[in-house]
């Protein structure tokens, strides 16, 4: 695959999830505004492949936006029993269905409109499927723009420089079909900013934490919400918790949802029911941004910023590699003239 190649079908990817994604949410507000209400019976559940993120109902190619979807069953207001499969749920619906590698096959209040062309919508879900949505949306949107902007300098580039060159139409044809290190560039743009984020961001919410455990204001917060999350069927849930509480201003601040570990969780809750709403935490006061120090769970808190700090800086210098590698390959790699008959 030429470099050209690769930048039209990474626009190309980014570019139909964004389309996607809009009627996914457009059909779930439409559904929300003018279905009615009704109780349905999961059915099944079924992990969304990285590779091929589409299901088909009823002939309907739709792109599952979500890890886990669910086939729900309900009587429709006709009289007439449906079934509707790859309904996408949030990851703290599934943490609430999901046993292990097991679906609970349980009763779901949800809003349907009696249609093969719409899916019907998990009313408790609904919040939290509109807000992912609108934050992968967002992020696609913006790579959408970045490689189109590649792309067009892309294009620009090898133009100039084959008028720079004097270069005719068969040497130009000749040098945009250099193979260009498809795999390679793609674990290069994976790692790269991945590590850069996770380096950043964990060095940063380190040094605030050693800022909070230094001179950070103490507070007593209330716990508004404590959730689990399953990704993936037969993982062990991640937890998170959003916190509000009044600073030394008298102003009411918020943070989350924010990671807490499974002690903290256990202490929290009792059989997966949230059942302490308050606790003790440092924050830095003019700085709402900072992620609050949990004091209850400030071990696990301070363990998760180096971790975050040594695998984003790992992840960081593999990806400075890869890169290197991929400007070598390519430019090692130009397609091989031969010489005419009689030269050697």
């Amino acid at each position: 695959m030429t470099l050209r190649g690769f930048l039209i079908l990474g626009f190309i990817v980014p570019a139909l999830t964004v389309l996607g994604l809009h009627w996914n949410q457009r059909d779930i507000e439409r559904v929300m505004r003018d279905g009615y209400v009704t109780t349905g019976t999961i059915t099944s559940a079924d992990e969304t492949p990285s590779r091929f993120p589409f299901s088909f109902d009823h002939g309907w190619p739709r792109y599952v936006d979500e890890h886990l979807s669910i086939g729900v069953r309900w009587t429709g207001k006709d009289g007439i029993e449906r079934t509707r499969a790859g309904i996408g749920v949030s990851s703290a619906f599934a943490a609430r269905i999901l046993v292990g590698n097991q679906v609970r096959l349980v009763p779901v209040a949800i809003r349907a409109i009696d249609e093969d062309s719409s899916l019907p919508v998990i009313i408790e879900d609904a919040s939290e499927r509109l807000q992912h949505i609108r934050s992968q949306s967002g992020f696609m949107e913006q790579l959408t723009v970045l490689l189109a902007v590649l792309l067009v300098a892309v294009i620009g580039w090898q133009k100039w420089s084959a008028r720079r060159h004097g270069l005719g139409p068969a040497e130009i044809e000749e040098r945009q079909r250099r193979p260009f290190p498809v795999y390679l560039a793609l674990m290069t743009a994976m790692l790269i900013p991945f590590g850069a984020y996770m380096l950043v961001s964990s060095y940063l919410e380190q040094r605030a934490a050693a800022e909070m455990l230094d001179h950070g204001d103490e507070a007593t917060a209330d716990i508004t919400r404590a959730v689990a999350e399953v990704h993936k069927a037969g993982d062990a849930p991640s937890y998170l918790v959003t916190l509000a509480w009044t600073d030394k201003a008298g102003q009411r601040q918020t943070f989350g949802p924010t990671h807490i570990s499974a002690g903290f969780w256990r202490q929290i809750t009792r059989n997966d029911v949230q059942t302490v709403t308050q606790t003790k935490i440092r924050y830095l006061n003019g700085r709402p941004d900072a992620r609050p120090l949990i004091l209850g769970d400030a071990a696990e808190h301070l363990a998760q910023d180096r971790v975050g700090v040594t695998g984003g800086a790992v992840f960081l210098v593999l990806g400075l590699i890869l890169a290197g590698l991929t400007v070598r390959r390519f430019r090692a790699n130009p397609n091989a003239v031969s010489l005419p008959a009689g030269r050697m």
